[in-house]
C-alpha cells in the first residue's frame, strides 16, 4: 500500500501529469455543474414572469392573434403525436393559423375543418389549464402568450361568419352561445384590447 501512495506522489511530482491530473479534476467539476443547470432546467426553473394589475388590459400591440400565431409556428403538431399541454396549445394555434388563411380565401368547407381541429386541441388544454394567462412559462425560460379561451372565444367568433356564408344558420345560434362563453372564462383572468374587439363582434353579430 506504501509503495502504491509513493508511486501516485512521484507521477504527480512530475509537472506535465500534475497538470493534466488538476485538468481531470476541473473537467469533472465543470461537467457535474453543467449536468446540474440542465436539470433544473429541464425540471422547470421558471423564468419571472411579470405580473399586471388586476384590471390592467393589455394593448393590442402586446397581445394580438398575429402574435400567438407567430410565437407557435415550427413543426407542424397532429393529434397523434401531441404528448404535453404545451403541444396542444400549439396544435390549436397552427390549426386556427391555418383557418384564419383559408377564411380569408373564401375556402370555407376547408376552413370549417381546421376551426374544429383547432378547438378539439384547445378544449384538451382547457382540461389541464382552464384559466387565460397574459404570459405563461411554458418551460424553463420559455414564456409564450397563453389565451386557450379567449382563442376558442375567436374561433367561434369566425365560425358565425362562416355559417352564414355556408348556409348553416342552425348552427349560428350554438357557436354564439359557446363563444361568449368562452369570452366570459377569459375576461375573468385577463384583459386585453384583442378580448375587448371579440366582445364586440359578438355584440355586432347579436344585432344582425
Amino acid at each position: 500500500m506504501n509503495r502504491l501512495v509513493k508511486r501516485y506522489r512521484s507521477l504527480l511530482c512530475r509537472p506535465g501529469l500534475l497538470c493534466l491530473f488538476i485538468l481531470m479534476l476541473v473537467t469533472v467539476s465543470l461537467t457535474r455543474c453543467a449536468g446540474t443547470e440542465e436539470e433544473l432546467h429541464h425540471h422547470g426553473e421558471m423564468t419571472p414572469v411579470k405580473t399586471f394589475p388586476k384590471d390592467y388590459v393589455h394593448p393590442l400591440a402586446g397581445i394580438n392573434l398575429e402574435k400567438v400565431i407567430n410565437e407557435n409556428r415550427g413543426l407542424k403538431v397532429f393529434r397523434e403525436n401531441a404528448t404535453t399541454v404545451h403541444d396542444y396549445y400549439r396544435g390549436g394555434v397552427q390549426e386556427k393559423a391555418e383557418a384564419e388563411r383559408l377564411l380569408e380565401e373564401g375556402r370555407w368547407e376547408e376552413a370549417d375543418g381546421h376551426f374544429d381541429q383547432s378547438i378539439r386541441f384547445l378544449q384538451a388544454v382547457l382540461r389541464y389549464f382552464p384559466e387565460d394567462e397574459a404570459y405563461r412559462n411554458i418551460y424553463g425560460d420559455h414564456v409564450v402568450i397563453f389565451l386557450p379561451n379567449l382563442l376558442m372565444a375567436d374561433n367561434f367568433l369566425k365560425l358565425l361568419t362562416l355559417y352564414s356564408k355556408i348556409g348553416r344558420d342552425d348552427k349560428i345560434v350554438q357557436a354564439r352561445r359557446y363563444g361568449e362563453y368562452y369570452l366570459s372564462q377569459s375576461l375573468k383572468s385577463v384583459k386585453t384590447e384583442w378580448t375587448l374587439e371579440i366582445q364586440k363582434g359578438f355584440e355586432g353579430s347579436d344585432k344582425k
